[in-house]
């Protein structure tokens, strides 16, 4: 379960990010929100993945259209996992467990710009 600072630092990404964001397919913010269902699998390692995890990841998918959507949204999730603390292997775990795409990786290590 999702802790208080948890959610406080959910927060305040949200709102780091929305001074961020552009008018593109899908903003910083609620890229984030979309992926709360999958907090709980990538920052805990006995947490099991749940559907609603997996339908968010798949909508996501669907909303990014064009490389600069890929490369917001990639610096976007790349500033999230850091902040996170979200586990690497079970980011990079998540499109082949929910057999779906995730638009970009959640890996704070990941370049946006390649």
């Amino acid at each position: 379960m999702v802790g208080r600072s948890s959610t406080l630092w959910i927060l305040a990404l949200l709102l780091m990010a929305s001074t961020i964001s552009n008018a593109n397919a899908v903003s910083c913010p609620q890229a984030i929100t979309m992926l709360l269902p999958c907090q709980d699998y990538l920052v805990n390692p006995s947490a099991k993945l749940t559907v609603s995890c997996c339908q968010a990841a798949s909508k996501l998918n669907d909303m990014v259209h064009s490389k600069l959507d890929l490369k917001d949204l990639c610096s976007c999730l790349k500033q999230a996992a850091a902040s996170l603390h979200v586990i690497a292997d079970r980011a990079k775990s998540l499109t082949g467990q929910c057999h779906t795409q995730v638009p970009v990786p959640l890996d704070p290590n990941v370049d946006c710009f390649r």
